[in-house]
């Protein structure tokens, strides 16, 4: 058995090394180049027939998608283009010669111009004089120029971070109309060599399409790309979010307190920082605008309107005390208190706060009844009072009193809290929700 797989290693080794294409002599090689290049000319199309169209079957095959820059708008992938076409000039005899195939420098037979229309580099030829190409025995010329492509893109940033763009590569020839050098698709369209998947985007789809209108020719390879949001909802849309929450937390900082102007700065001063960091990932153009900038201008317009808000809470919180209360502002505590479900203890039952009317601090007249009753000295001022107001009357005056300017910044925190929280869940679910 160990000499039966010995004798077959060593038979299938002869066979190859007596296989290979290289069984002529370097003279052989060098007579049929010779012969070849003698009257070639590297300037002349490689067609017998000048007045034709010389068929040309291109292939992109992508090695990486290096970067898709959304404020430059430009598309960087690594790749090459499989280039096939007939060179009815370089046709030799393959059984006289034992040579099947042959590699010519580009510079010394006719390459075409293929250039990168939508590049963002120098515009130039793609090869170069180090290249080699491999032409066989009845004209097939295999071109297989390598580069790096930087091609413009037009994003559309408008779901950013999920938004999805599609970027071409436009393959042309500068010099020669399409009845001269005709560009088709090859079979594999978009190939992938050593592909190795990008950190940021996935691609979802490929296709290449032929432009027929233009008097070039002209191929398109199309690229589908999606990109990668996870980190962006990490770093980005859960902080501004976790900022929008604490921007509400101005309305349970008690004005007294002191730090509520500043906690509101604060507040809208975070919102700028996001902002130029959104910024500086987006274009500058006005074609398409961002829902995510939208929602922080919206968040930033509402933590402006809480600073606004915490400005006049502070002027009234520190009035004084015998200045009247307006009408508007006794419903808007009212309205607070009824909501809160908030009751008082007057005279041993429990009442509400709203059925009263308010006539407003410093306008009320306060009686001890029981001190009334207990002294001798002002009885007939205590009947006298009595008369003019009764009992309900003068209950209810001392409730009414509890209506300071205090009261009237807790009511506007109150509303403003709840007011702003259901803006904010309204707006994030309806952006974010269009925009996955």
């Amino acid at each position: 058995m160990l000499w039966y797989t010995f004798l077959t290693g060593f038979f299938i080794f002869v066979n190859v090394t007596s296989g290979t294409h290289l069984t002529y002599s370097i003279e052989t090689y060098s007579s049929v180049m010779t012969s070849l290049l003698s009257n070639y000319s590297s300037k002349i199309r490689p067609i017998k027939n000048l007045g034709g169209s010389l068929q040309m079957s291109i292939d992109l095959f992508l090695a990486n998608i290096n970067d898709l820059s959304t404020t430059e708008q430009k598309m960087t992938t690594t790749g090459y283009l499989k280039v096939k076409w007939t060179d009815e000039l370089l046709v030799w005899n393959s059984t006289t010669t034992g040579m099947y195939w042959m590699q010519f420098n580009q510079k010394d037979m006719w390459i075409p111009d293929v250039v990168v229309k939508n590049g963002m580099t120098a515009f130039k030829m793609m090869g170069g004089d180090f290249y080699y190409v491999y032409v066989y025995n009845d004209g097939s010329v295999y071109w297989h120029p390598y580069t790096v492509f930087e091609t413009s893109c037009d994003l559309d940033v408008t779901y950013f971070p999920f938004d999805t763009q599609t970027c071409s590569v436009i393959i042309t020839s500068w010099s020669y109309s399409r009845w001269e050098v005709n560009f088709t698709i090859g079979s594999d369209k978009i190939g992938f060599y050593e592909f190795v998947p990008n950190g940021i985007w996935d691609l979802i789809s490929y296709d290449a399409t032929t432009d027929f209108d233009s008097s070039p020719s002209e191929l398109s390879f199309n690229l589908k790309l999606k990109r990668k949001s996870l980190y962006f909802v990490l770093n980005l849309i859960l902080p501004i979010m976790f900022v929008s929450i604490l921007s509400l937390v101005v309305f349970i900082i008690p004005v007294d307190a002191g730090e509520k102007m500043g906690y509101s700065v604060t507040i809208f001063l975070a919102y700028a920082v996001f902002l130029s960091i959104v910024s500086d990932e987006l274009p500058m153009n006005s074609d398409s605008t961002s829902i995510l900038s939208i929602y922080l201008m919206t968040e930033s317009s509402m933590s402006a309107m809480s600073l606004l808000i915490s400005s006049v809470q502070m002027r009234l919180n520190h009035r004084k005390p015998g200045k009247r209360i307006g009408e508007v502002f006794c419903m808007l505590v009212r309205a607070g208190r009824k909501m809160r479900c908030e009751k008082r203890k007057v005279n041993d039952s429990r009442q509400g706060c709203f059925s009263k009317p308010c006539r407003g601090a410093g306008h009320t007249q306060k009686i001890d009844v029981m001190a009334c009753e207990n002294s001798t000295k002002f009885q007939i001022d205590c009947k006298r009072s009595m008369e003019n107001h009764p009992q309900d009357d003068i209950l209810e005056e001392e409730e009414d009193d509890e209506i300071e300017w205090s009261d009237v910044a807790s009511a506007i925190d109150f509303f403003s809290f709840w007011i702003l929280l259901s803006v904010q869940v309204i707006v994030t679910t309806v952006l974010f929700s269009y925009a996955n």
